[in-house]
């Protein structure tokens, strides 16, 4: 049975809703949040409606998890998504994670991140887990080796070079 919400000491991961356009258009809006990830910010709020509905959404329906919604348990605040994604292009899972920037810093990407590397474990039985991280991005490639992650080959992926961050379980 493949969970669908995962607790950390300070957090709770569940799976995206319908609901959770604002924190979508948010994580896909600010300059910062989106600098190593997207090459264009999100238009408006219908299409944080279609990222979420094409993005996690699809993929609980089409493989069965996706990215979970982070959440503080202090206070029920969504503060960015974490998760396992199925990469077709590569046809390998990834961790990735993305959160906004009064949260940076705070060890919250790396407690997340483990979370989901023990959920790709023993609920997906994973035996390869990867993290697409473009270069520069200090903060991800630091979460990726608190994994326990080596890098890899740099890669072509979606119009940019990323390093492929990897690890066996």
């Amino acid at each position: 049975m493949i969970r669908t919400t995962l607790e950390t000491e300070r957090l709770r991961l569940r799976l995206f809703t319908p609901d959770d356009v604002q924190i979508t258009y948010l994580l896909g809006t600010d300059p910062d949040v989106i600098k190593y990830a997207e090459s264009e910010p999100l238009r408006d709020m219908q299409a944080a409606r279609q990222c979420l509905e094409q993005g996690p959404l699809a993929d609980y329906k089409k493989y069965g998890f996706g990215r979970f919604a982070v959440e503080l348990k202090e206070t029920g605040e969504v503060i960015g998504f974490c998760g396992v994604k199925y990469i077709e292009e590569i046809d390998l899972p990834e961790v990735g994670y993305r959160y906004l920037p009064e949260y940076w810093g705070r060890g919250i990407g790396t407690e997340a991140a483990q979370a989901c590397v023990e959920f790709a474990r023993e609920d997906l039985g994973v035996e390869k887990l990867i993290a697409l991280i473009i270069p520069g991005n200090i903060a991800s490639i630091r979460v990726a080796e608190k994994l326990g992650m080596t890098r890899g080959p740099l890669i072509r992926i979606y119009g940019d070079e990323a390093y492929q961050y990897e690890m066996m379980l």
